[in-house]
């Protein structure tokens, strides 16, 4: 149960029948009425809270338990069990609606003559008790935070000082090095440079290299094409005349 939701503002300091058209009031106010044992202006001002429907989720789950306890105060466990239920749906985790839907559970379960035994009396403070000390965390968890930020900007303006400082320190070594310069400026006069004799440098020749235009390449020599050698005609030889040797 968180009951910081309802920590937020003023302390608890409304009287337990006063009304104010704040939701967040009635609920506030109800809480103190169920603590002093009003359980009748309980109920009235968590039902003004609930039924404005401007709680948010956490402070309508509360206020459905706390008006579960006034109702199991008052021996009306049947809307005991039905406001448990409802802030059972709104935070299932919720260990005190648990509580009172089981104790109203008990009771409408319980024989009539079981009901004083059985039924524990409420814890007297418990709740008051609870709130105080979520007040008390949240107001050291706050101390805490605006410590932490104070040391932070403490360290932040310890930084800033001394940077401021180491500059004034040195902007006041410098003024003295200004002052000392004016007064006799061969203190600070810097020393010639040496001269430095250098030989006239001798041109080198560069070396270039001629390259020879490349000597056209020879035209392609065309083939040489022989012509056929024309027969030789055969030369006609005369006829020789044959002797016949002569018959004696």
């Amino acid at each position: 149960m968180n009951y910081a939701l309802l920590a937020a503002g003023a302390a608890v300091a409304l009287m337990a029948g006063a009304a104010s058209a704040d939701p967040l009031s009635d609920a506030k106010a109800g809480l103190a009425a169920l603590n002093s044992g009003d359980n009748t202006a309980a109920v009235r001002l968590f039902t003004t809270a609930l039924d404005s429907n401007r709680l948010v989720r956490a402070d309508r789950e509360l206020a459905f338990v706390k008006r579960s306890e006034a109702w199991l105060a008052m021996e009306d466990a049947t809307r005991a069990l039905g406001d448990a239920n409802r802030a059972l749906d709104l935070d299932p985790q919720d260990k005190e609606a648990t509580a009172a839907r089981d104790r109203a559970q008990a009771i409408l379960a319980a024989p009539a003559s079981a009901v004083a035994v059985a039924t524990p009396a409420p814890e007297a403070g418990k709740t008051l008790t609870d709130y105080s000390a979520a007040v008390a965390k949240y107001d050291a968890e706050k101390q805490a935070a605006a410590d932490a930020y104070a040391k932070e900007l403490a360290a932040h303006d310890a930084a800033a000082k001394e940077a401021e400082a180491r500059h004034e320190a040195e902007l006041a070594a410098w003024k003295e090095k200004v002052a000392v310069c004016q007064a006799d400026p061969a203190k600070c006069a810097t020393a010639p440079a040496a001269k430095t004799t250098v030989a006239a440098a001798t041109p080198v020749a560069k070396k270039t290299t001629v390259v020879a235009a490349a000597a056209p390449a020879p035209a392609p020599k065309k083939p040489v094409v022989q012509a056929a050698a024309k027969p030789v005609p055969a030369k006609k030889t005369a006829a020789v005349p044959i002797e016949r040797p002569a018959i004696y």
